[in-house]
Formats: structure tokens, C-alpha cells, sequence
């Protein structure tokens, strides 16, 4: 952050609902209902609608940072030193079982247990984050994403009919921004973003991890190959959390100017005027990642939500209420078509060896 920028305070103006919010929230969230369900049809299993395949999950723990000056120490982040038992989910941001040897982008989820202070859903004491390996979501409104859907479904079966008609698009550079890939590297070796915003506390941010190690940065330098198996994203992270720790660092980067926008999350924040700040390490000790166990509970039964966190951390924009409902309908889809039932974790240790 430059000397002269401050964070803008949170607001009831920082939002703005956009025209037509809410029929553009309920198209999209019946889209993507259908899409599941010719997913389903396909694999004779529900997956998620989008992050569907899985390549690992992790338990382990989150510290908070000593010494935070006042405007990062905020939120689940506040308490100086505090250690809060964490789950972490590794995927692919498909919601299609894809072959790994195709570029695509990456996601993290971190479930954060036990925080302190007034939660969006009481009764519950969790922190969910999700994160990308893209800074930006091109679709960054609840409109774009629901038009993104609506020609996925279409194109259900198609892929190059789908990509004609988004093509086609005055604004398909922003539609098609997803695909503006970092590399198809070891999932450990990625940073991982919200792309949207989130309040923090007195302010709004942006958040982020990063690999916490040298040598985990240095995983980057193993490219997915067409020698490879489908699969080996799965196969490199069992390779390396089997017999070593994991570590992300936990980044925040601060809204300090009108020109970070909170309703559209296809923009990227300059991180010459607010760089991304760290807050919190994250520790995964060595561990069998994909186990059956783990892998039944958490693909069909483990869900990470944004909306299951902290009022001082509450989701901003239309996307973001546009997850509010959608993760909600959507989960249910999927432990109903698996005929389970979800669970609403309370303890890490829940997570199957």
C-alpha cells in the first residue's frame, strides 16, 4: 500500500444491487440446476457445479500473525497468535471431471474452525474461503455469469459451439478471461485468490494464499505434460503432503481507492497501490490426502460455502449474493442425486483418515 493510500471503510453504499438482480440470480442458479443434472446423467453421480473434481483434501492449522497493524488486524484475523484448526480442498474449477493434462484453472477451498465474533448464520462458528488460481472472474456480475451459464447449457455437449457463440460476444475477451491460465503446474505450487470482495472488518478486501516455502514455490518449475496421467494432479499433490509439511501464506490486499470495484469482479485490483499483505500462515502436516474415506466424505458430502463465515468478512457484490443462494440449492442437488447426507462440519477432526 503507498504511503499516501488508506482503505476505504465499509459502507452500507459499498454495495449497490444492480437492475434486474434477482431475475438474473434465479436464471442462473435454474441454468446450472439443469447443467448438474445432465452432468449426472453422464457419470450416474452428482459433482459440483463448478470445482468438481477434487485432487486432494488437507487437515491442518491456521496462525494468525503477531504484530498486525490495525487495519489488517481485523475480523479472523484480529486476535494476534491465535490458531484455529483448518480443511483445505484442492480441485479443478470445471464443473466437468476433466483430464488434468487440460490447462485450466485451479481451486483451494480452507474451512477455518472455531472463529470468535458475530457469524452470517447463527449458531454457526466456521470461516469458508474460496480461492482461484485467477485474480479476476471474467463473468464478474450475477447478469454475465448468468448469460455464461445460459450458453453452457445450451452447449451442454459442445464445446466448440459454445466457444463460437461466446467468441461472438462484443465483450468475449472479458467473458473468456478464465481462460487466461498461469501454467498447468503442481496445485501446491499455485496462488490462489477470492476474485471477489469481501468485507474486512472496518474495510474491504480482496484475499489470498500463496505457497508459504521456497521449495513449494520451486513445484512450479514440473510442467503437466500430454506424457501424463488424466489424473496426476491428484497423483503429485499424494506425492508431496504423503511425507512433507504444506504451508500457504495467507495475504490480504486492502480496497484503498473507487477504482477497485466491488460490483464487478472481472477487475483487477492494482496491486501497485494495495499489494497483497500477509496475515496468517497455514500448516498442513504430512498426510494421506485422497484416502476412500476422505475421498466419499468430501466429494460427496463436505461443502465449503462463502456465506458460512463472519459478518465482518460478509461477501461483496453480485457474484458473491448470487453464491448465497446458489451454493445452497446447488449442494442439496448433489447429496440428494448421491442420495447422502451433507454434513456441517464442527471440528476438523471429522475429516476421515
Amino acid at each position: 500500500m503507498t504511503a499516501s493510500a488508506r482503505p476505504l471503510p465499509w459502507t452500507d453504499d459499498t454495495e449497490q444491487l444492480q437492475p434486474h438482480e434477482d431475475e438474473h440470480i434465479r436464471r442462473c442458479i435454474d441454468s446450472m440446476l439443469r447443467i448438474n443434472a445432465m452432468t449426472f446423467d453422464l457419470h450416474r453421480h452428482g459433482v459440483r457445479a463448478t470445482h468438481a473434481k477434487s485432487h486432494g483434501f488437507l487437515r491442518g492449522t491456521l496462525t494468525v500473525h503477531e504484530d498486525l497493524p490495525p487495519e489488517l488486524a481485523q475480523g479472523l484475523f484480529g486476535t494476534p497468535g491465535a490458531t484455529h484448526d483448518v480443511v483445505v480442498r484442492l480441485a479443478t474449477e470445471s464443473g466437468q471431471l476433466d483430464d488434468d493434462r487440460k490447462p485450466n484453472a485451479r481451486g483451494l477451498s480452507l474451512k477455518v474452525f472455531d472463529v470468535d465474533g458475530e457469524t452470517l448464520e447463527p449458531g454457526s462458528s466456521t470461516q469458508d474461503l474460496l480461492f482461484n488460481t485467477l485474480p479476476i472472474l471474467g463473468p464478474g456480475t450475477a447478469q454475465k455469469f448468468m448469460e455464461l451459464s445460459e450458453i453452457r447449457e445450451r452447449h451442454f455437449s459442445d464445446e466448440s459451439a459454445m466457444t463460437e457463440e461466446i467468441q461472438a460476444r462484443d465483450d468475449a475477451e472479458q467473458m473468456t478471461s478464465f481462460h487466461r491460465l498461469v501454467g498447468n503446474i503442481h496445485p501446491l505450487a499455485h496462488a490462489y485468490y477470492t476474485q471477489g470482495a469481501f468485507g474486512y472488518g472496518e474495510h474491504v478486501a480482496k484475499i489470498a494464499v500463496y505457497p508459504g516455502t521456497s521449495e513449494q514455490e520451486a513445484l512450479a518449475d514440473r510442467e503437466v505434460t500430454n506424457d501424463d496421467d488424466g489424473s496426476v494432479l491428484r497423483a503429485l499433490v499424494e506425492s508431496w503432503t504423503t511425507d512433507r509439511e504444506t504451508v500457504f501464506d495467507v495475504r490480504v490486499q486492502l480496497r484503498t481507492s473507487e477504482d477497485m470495484p466491488v460490483e464487478d469482479a472481472s477487475v483487477d485490483w492494482s496491486q501497485e497501490e494495495s499489494p497483497y499483505r500477509s496475515v496468517a500462515t497455514v500448516r498442513l502436516p504430512p498426510q494421506q490426502p485422497y484416502s476412500n474415506a476422505r475421498r466419499v466424505f468430501g466429494d460427496d458430502r463436505l461443502a465449503f460455502r462463502p456465506w458460512h463465515g463472519l459478518a465482518a468478512h460478509r461477501p461483496l457484490g453480485s457474484v458473491n449474493r448470487l453464491r448465497r443462494a446458489g451454493y445452497e440449492e446447488l449442494g442439496r442437488q448433489r447429496t440428494d442425486l448421491n442420495a447422502v447426507e451433507g454434513t456441517t462440519m464442527r471440528s476438523a477432526s471429522e475429516l476421515p483418515d
